[in-house]
């Protein structure tokens, strides 16, 4: 009679007492199979063929019990092992006082005793549970429970329509969301929930989030959790947690996306999803096809398609992080291209948590970004590129200390590069809605290590410089200071040039050509303009001719006769207007008077006088 058994790690079955044995383990390095005659008696034989076979049995009796012991060792250790291996078990660690009774009532749905937790676990005493040690519960044993969603931050315009209720309500930090509920974020908003397994979701501006199902393993921290995304972008942070029951699930128009454990972004457009997993790995489902998505990359979903091509995401961009506190709104912030990048998106947080975003812009294609008006404090900053198919690639994150309150004013004289011709020049800015007064300094050098005067406390929106200053290069640079005592950035350095005012022109002798008369007066430097004025009266109160020449002459045609008075003055390249040289005066002979009286030319009389 002929018996095989097979160790198994679910169902073993023992061999009848007469069996010889073939076992298969894994793991076990051969198979060996026996069998036995009962009863009869052997044939006649030589006694020398029935001492051999009888050595030969012996032998193999002896090899067979050997493997046959290592064998049993290994089913032992694997029977042994199970159940830490099974799947759908949630573990318990031990705390001293704890007991089974009040564990069970703590976590058991009703129906289920605590013997039956006490079998599962084979606890020989009830009474004394090690602490430290680890209990075994199966998850279809634990209480489940509807759970909420806690809104953990909340930032700029956001709003829940909760099931019952004919209005919206607006959305605000501590708030708690059952399932059921729909969230919709304004343009330039953003929000953060924690759900009852310590996940959380960031939701992004102008999105929409359905609660679908949220439940909850008694206090075990599992939970099962579906959320319909119906228009938007959010990051997932998913805790990662044992058992088949404990589900993260997003869905969109166009595929559903399922996790255990994971951090992920999902988007749903008009058209499209897309998927994008930062850690771990997702389950992505669209029109009856899956497919897994690991980190570092990503999937778009066609509205009614399956699930396109899974790809590479985007790299980290080499952001430059700025090494210096940020002092100027519009800070450009600069990073290199990245190949396939199609756009780039900015994104600033009050910390490296991303709770809620104070920011958060799509750039053209050109890899750079101007940094809005921040409060002064410490803030989180990131970057990522977009690709053609939208999917968005991996963070490069710095952070960023704004310092740029109190704002400095606007300075109106002298603006950078201008000049001033006054031996102590006025120094103007407009006064800031931010400053209670003001820090002036003037130096002899850019980097402002030489100071020439300094006034840390200034009222008022002008100041003359303290002292004469001779001709040459200068640099001053005003702050604010605000109404507690802080100073905020300096403008930027402005050069201006201490330089003489232009002299004032000396028109010169008149010259005549036929019926045309020039009036000139010496060249002034390049780039200068002229302002002539010709009156009748000494008083210029209504000048015949005000005129603004390129050119130092002035050009009349038939001029009429008699006493006119002229005068000069120089524009400077930067629109300074010069004093007024002298006022001559001219005396013009009538012509028809001449030519009556039969004069030649030669008796014409131009006077300056």
């Amino acid at each position: 009679m002929r018996w095989r058994w097979r160790f198994s790690s679910h169902s073993p079955r023992i061999p009848g007492r007469d069996a010889v044995p073939c076992c298969t383990i894994r793991g076990c390095g051969s198979r060996m199979s026996a069998s036995s005659e009962r009863g009869g008696r052997p044939s006649s034989r030589s006694n020398a063929v029935g001492e051999l076979k009888g050595f030969q049995d012996m032998q193999i009796t002896r090899r067979w019990h050997s493997h046959f012991l290592r064998c049993v060792a290994a089913a032992t250790l694997v029977l042994l092992a199970l159940p830490a291996a099974r799947a759908g078990d949630w573990f318990y660690s031990v705390r001293p006082h704890d007991n089974i009774w009040t564990l069970s009532g703590h976590y058991l749905k009703p129906g289920i005793s605590w013997q039956k937790l006490q079998a599962y676990n084979k606890i020989a005493d009830p009474h004394h549970l090690p602490p430290g040690s680890r209990l075994r519960i199966p998850v279809a044993w634990l209480r489940v429970q509807p759970a909420k969603a806690t809104v953990a931050a909340v930032n700029g315009d956001a709003k829940a329509w909760l099931p019952g209720q004919p209005t919206a309500v607006a959305v605000t930090a501590g708030m708690q969301l059952g399932y059921g509920a729909r969230i919709d974020t304004g343009a330039h908003a953003s929000l953060t929930l924690e759900f009852a397994d310590g996940s959380h979701v960031l939701m992004q501006g102008d999105s929409e989030l359905q609660l679908d199902r949220m439940s909850a393993y008694g206090n075990t921290g599992m939970a099962d959790t579906h959320l319909r995304l119906q228009r938007g972008r959010i990051f997932n942070a998913v805790t990662p947690m044992p058992g088949n029951d404990a589900h993260f699930t997003v869905q969109t128009p166009s595929a559903i996306s399922s996790v255990r454990g994971t951090h992920f972004r999902v988007a749903a457009g008009a058209s499209q999803s897309q998927t994008e997993v930062l850690k771990g790995r997702v389950d992505v489902g669209g029109s009856h096809r899956h497919v897994q998505v690991n980190h570092g990359s990503g999937v778009a979903v066609a509205n009614g398609k399956r699930p396109g091509r899974v790809q590479r995401l985007l790299p980290a961009p080499a952001l430059d992080c700025p090494a210096q506190a940020i002092t100027r709104i519009g800070y450009a912030l600069g990073w290199p291209a990245l190949s396939g990048a199609r756009h780039y998106r900015l994104q600033i947080a009050p910390d490296n948590r991303f709770e809620t975003l104070l920011l958060n812009r799509v750039t053209g294609t050109l890899p750079h970004a101007s940094l809005p008006d921040l409060p002064n404090g410490h803030y989180a900053l990131r970057v990522r590129g977009i690709d053609a198919d939208g999917l968005e690639g991996l963070d490069a994150t710095c952070p960023v200390h704004a310092a740029m309150h109190p704002q400095p004013p606007l300075v109106q004289a002298p603006q950078a590069n201008g000049k001033a011709r006054h031996p102590r020049p006025d120094f103007r800015w407009s006064e800031s809605s931010e400053a209670a007064s003001y820090s002036w300094q003037l130096a002899s050098d850019a980097q402002f290590t030489h100071l020439l005067a300094e006034r840390p406390h200034l009222t008022g929106d002008h100041l003359r410089a303290p002292q004469a200053l001779p001709l040459g290069r200068y640099y001053w640079r005003i702050a604010s200071r605000d109404s507690h005592g802080q100073l905020g950035p300096y403008t930027d350095a402005l050069p201006f040039d201490r330089v003489a005012p232009p002299p004032a022109p000396s028109v010169g002798a008149p010259t005549r050509s036929g019926n045309e008369l020039t009036l000139g007066w010496p060249a002034g430097s390049p780039g200068q303009r002229y302002h002539v004025q010709m009156a009748r009266s000494s008083t210029f109160a209504k000048p015949k001719i005000d005129q603004t020449l390129d050119q130092p002459r002035l050009h009349i045609h038939k001029p009429a006769s008699g006493t006119w008075y002229v005068r000069v003055q120089t524009i400077d390249t930067d629109g300074y207007v010069g004093d007024w040289g002298p006022a001559q005066k001219i005396r013009l002979p009538c012509m028809p008077c001449r030519i009556a009286a039969g004069v030649g030319g030669g008796a014409l009389l131009w006077l300056l006088l």
